[in-house]
């Protein structure tokens, strides 16, 4: 719901937009494969950052301004970081990927993806060289 002003009467909106977009990205990724499954999500990471830049700094200055509660965030990062687990444990059925299987996999792809799309914001990388780099990235996880 939105005020007059057009901001969110929710702090959460836009956090809980960001997850639900996240998990259907995730389920709805037809990959048969892990590197299939990892190219197209770090495809998919780069172009949604992109679109998504507003929302995702506001809810990172809701985070560090209190508006948001650590617990808040916290728990919409684990769900988000569950279902991905989930999704690469069931693209590995062979355990081809031993960290995929150590709880901590998924939590590894992700702190790459943050990472560079914080260099992203940062102006380090734009989202035409994330993209050139896709490839490689793909090959080191």
């Amino acid at each position: 719901m939105m005020t007059d002003n057009n901001q969110p009467e929710d702090n959460n909106d836009f956090l809980n937009e960001l997850e639900k977009d996240y998990i259907a990205s995730v389920k709805e990724n037809t990959s048969e494969t892990i590197e299939d499954f990892i190219e197209s999500f770090l495809y998919n990471s780069w172009e949604y950052n992109e679109q998504k830049i507003k929302k995702i700094q506001t809810v990172f200055s809701r985070y560090s301004s209190g508006e948001l509660s650590k617990e808040t965030v916290s728990s919409s990062f684990n769900r988000m970081l569950n279902c991905l687990e989930q999704k690469l444990k069931e693209l590995d059925k062979d355990k081809n990927y031993p960290i995929i299987h150590t709880g901590k996999g998924a939590s590894l792809i992700v702190s790459l993806v943050d990472g560079l799309i914080v260099q992203y914001f940062l102006g380090v990388y734009t989202i035409d060289r994330l993209q050139d780099l896709t490839p490689q990235l793909k090959k080191s996880f």
